[in-house]
């Protein structure tokens, strides 16, 4: 395994064994660091391609280390995040921001155990989930100088609801239309959903009053060919995601899908994406728009090329090594023309369906 590895000199005493073992340790640091050098060091970090980093809390002065990661995970969001937090306790405000960022493995050991056979085994270990780092988690993001406080209200998604988050690589590539297509084929297949406006250039609005939308099973949603919109609120304060100032209305409708519209990708819409069960990029195959998507792709989430044939698809990734799906021409995201497209683009979090064997089947084994 290819490791980088942040930590105080007295951690490295503790992980000696790993400091010296078999493992390919591309980037080490040892040593505190003051508010000044944390940037840098993640920097350096971040131009090294490795399968995981552990980082150590206790290397960093205070909050910055929040900022730092965030840009870490923008640059590399293929490397697993492992922090290191000797005897921290859940409603720390550092870690709970850590989380917020999608980063899911805390190791909060008390110093005085073997954390040579604790990392090992960590790394030995699937990644995380958020359920088993919900614990941490309090909903206040920590900014870098600590001055402005985001409300993440990730730790109230209804429990059992799907969100699947769809986001564009630039402009006019079909976010909106994609998001409907994925809802309209959840909706034929008999599943409550909800899509939910994030975007930059908001158009529900104007949705609702040309298809004349009935209002929906809930407060502030419309209806539209079985699905429950909620169109950004333009009057509200734009400081806050309407998706997490409807976690009541969501829970009120018991939604089994939620998809939310976000827009054109930037940082603060990429940590929405980490905060989605399913995530797609909307991006175009045509090679005048390549320059306008490199730089925001990655195998990290799903890719999604409208109107793209699976020949243009397959010349992106050669030329790229970015992987995606051919999303054919359809102009009605409300039709079935693309169902079996999308089924295998939801395949990982629809329900499994086992045929259940002839009784004679089982007789037989």
């Amino acid at each position: 395994m290819l490791l980088s590895i942040i930590v105080t000199k007295q951690m490295s005493e503790k992980i000696k064994d790993i400091l010296e073992s078999g493992e390919d340790i591309v980037f080490k640091h040892i040593g505190k660091l003051d508010s000044e050098s944390v940037k840098d060091v993640f920097y350096s970090a971040s131009r090294i391609s490795s399968e995981a980093i552990l980082v150590d809390i206790d290397v960093f002065p205070g909050k910055e280390i929040v900022s730092a990661l965030q840009s870490f995970r923008i640059s590399r969001p293929n490397t697993r995040v492992i922090i290191i937090a000797p005897e921290r306790k859940p409603g720390d405000e550092i870690i709970s921001s850590i989380v917020g960022l999608g980063i899911y493995d805390i190791v909060a050991e008390v110093k005085d155990l073997d954390w040579n056979e604790i990392i090992n085994n960590v790394l030995l270990s699937t990644p995380a989930t958020y359920s088993q780092a919900a614990r941490w988690h309090t909903g206040q993001f920590v900014s870098d100088g600590g001055r402005n406080r985001e409300r993440v209200v990730i730790e109230e998604r209804p429990s059992g609801v799907i969100v699947i988050a769809v986001a564009g690589a630039a402009h006019g590539l079909g976010c909106t239309h994609t998001a409907f297509s994925l809802a309209s084929f959840l909706s034929r297949s008999g599943y409550s959903v909800a899509v939910i406006e994030d975007n930059q250039r908001p158009a529900f609005s104007y949705f609702i009053n040309v298809l004349k939308a009935k209002e929906g099973k809930v407060k502030d949603s419309h209806v539209i060919h079985g699905i429950d919109i909620f169109a950004l609120n333009e009057s509200k304060d734009r400081g806050d995601w309407n998706f997490d100032t409807l976690v009541k209305e969501i829970k009120a409708g018991q939604y089994e899908y939620v998809i939310r519209d976000l827009g054109v990708l930037d940082s603060s819409r990429i940590r929405e994406m980490y905060r989605a069960d399913e995530a797609f990029i909307v991006a175009s195959a045509a090679k005048w728009r390549w320059n306008e998507c490199m730089d925001k792709l990655d195998n990290e989430f799903s890719i999604i090329f409208p109107l793209a044939s699976n020949s243009d698809v397959d010349e992106f990734s050669f030329y790229t090594y970015i992987k995606g799906t051919a999303f054919p021409y359809c102009p009605n995201p409300f039709s079935k023309d693309n169902d079996s497209v999308i089924l295998k683009l939801l395949d990982p979090v629809l329900p499994n369906r086992r045929k259940k064997r002839a009784l004679f089947e089982k007789l037989l084994i």
